[in-house]
């Protein structure tokens, strides 16, 4: 089972068993952790594979990709915006905000599914 696949397992999960159960809130968030931190390293990759210097950030790394022609620089926002939540769970630099993560399960998974289709139309 792959990181999203992992992670649609959590997809749908009544609120109330995500919210008492600390256990299925530490997995979801290392799981959008671990699936932006995957996509920022091929967004690096495919920027410094295309002659260009690596970005300076995660989320320049999607903005960069989107100049390369991974994707379209509209789906560069929208994507790179999963850095913000990735960071505040990584660095733990906020309060976690059970409910927004709980609440962003599917649109993360319909996100990156987005960018996986992106990344085969170039190979």
């Amino acid at each position: 089972m792959g990181l999203s696949g992992g992670a649609a397992a959590y997809d749908g999960i009544a609120w109330k068993d995500y919210r008492d159960n600390s256990h299925h809130r530490r997995v979801v968030e290392r799981l959008v952790q671990l699936i932006v931190d995957i996509a920022v390293d091929i967004n690096t990759h495919a920027v410094i594979d295309a002659g260009k210097p690596p970005p300076r950030d995660s989320y320049s790394s999607f903005l960069k990709a989107a100049e390369v022609g991974l994707y379209t620089p509209e789906f560069a926002e929208r994507i790179a915006a999963w850095t913000c939540e990735r960071n505040i769970i990584a660095h733990e630099c906020e309060d976690i905000d059970d409910r927004v993560v709980y609440q962003s399960i599917g649109d993360c998974l319909r996100t990156y599914r987005e960018y996986l289709n992106c990344l085969r139309e170039q190979l």
